[in-house]
């Protein structure tokens, strides 16, 4: 199997039908800042609510560190009608074992509209495609239906609840473990 090697050449840009998936750059920040500001998106994450936009600048800043480290992609979700961030997707690499981690978040008017299970179904096929990873993975906060039945619909399977696993909003955090493997992709979503 071929190993994973990021970063790429140059930052992978997808596209979708509707959605450009893109370089985060710091002329997003108020897009990003808008996200991440509203307490109902980040309530399942593990950020706390930004605050100010020194911290959207910040977290884009951190995107391009990590992606240069070779560890993670974190896309920009943006409509293709005006290029504005309504969020975001990111695959964290892990080579060792051709597996990756999935994180996403979207801004609140744009739920439940299709638009995160059409990014992040391009996300999934370039991991598997691109990357020759062999699994993906996603942690989900109990109660976050909404991303669990997500990730359902997106073929993932819920493997089991690893008890208090991560540390965040003050305290350790119950998180279940959703998985696909390239060979239970469905080709041509």
């Amino acid at each position: 199997m071929r190993q994973v090697n990021l970063p790429l050449p140059a930052f992978p840009e997808l596209e979708t039908p509707n959605l450009r998936l893109r370089e985060m750059v710091r002329s997003d920040a108020e897009a990003v800042f808008r996200v991440f500001a509203d307490e109902e998106v980040t309530r399942y994450y593990d950020l706390e609510r930004f605050g100010n936009l020194e911290e959207a600048r910040s977290h884009i800043a951190n995107q391009a560190i990590r992606y240069r480290r070779g560890d993670v992609i974190r896309w920009g979700i943006s409509q293709k009608a005006n290029n504005v961030l309504i969020g975001s997707v990111g695959l964290s690499i892990y080579e060792a074992n051709a597996q990756g981690g999935l994180g996403y978040e979207l801004a609140r008017p744009y739920w439940r509209r299709g638009i995160m299970s059409e990014a992040l179904g391009m996300v999934i096929r370039f991991g598997f495609s691109s990357l020759n990873l062999n699994r993906l993975q996603a942690l989900v906060m109990p109660g976050n239906g909404a991303s669990a039945g997500l990730l359902t619909k997106l073929g993932f399977t819920r493997e089991g609840l690893l008890r208090e696993f991560a540390f965040f909003k003050g305290r350790y955090q119950d998180l279940y473990c959703y998985s696909l493997l390239r060979r239970e992709c469905r080709r041509g979503e």
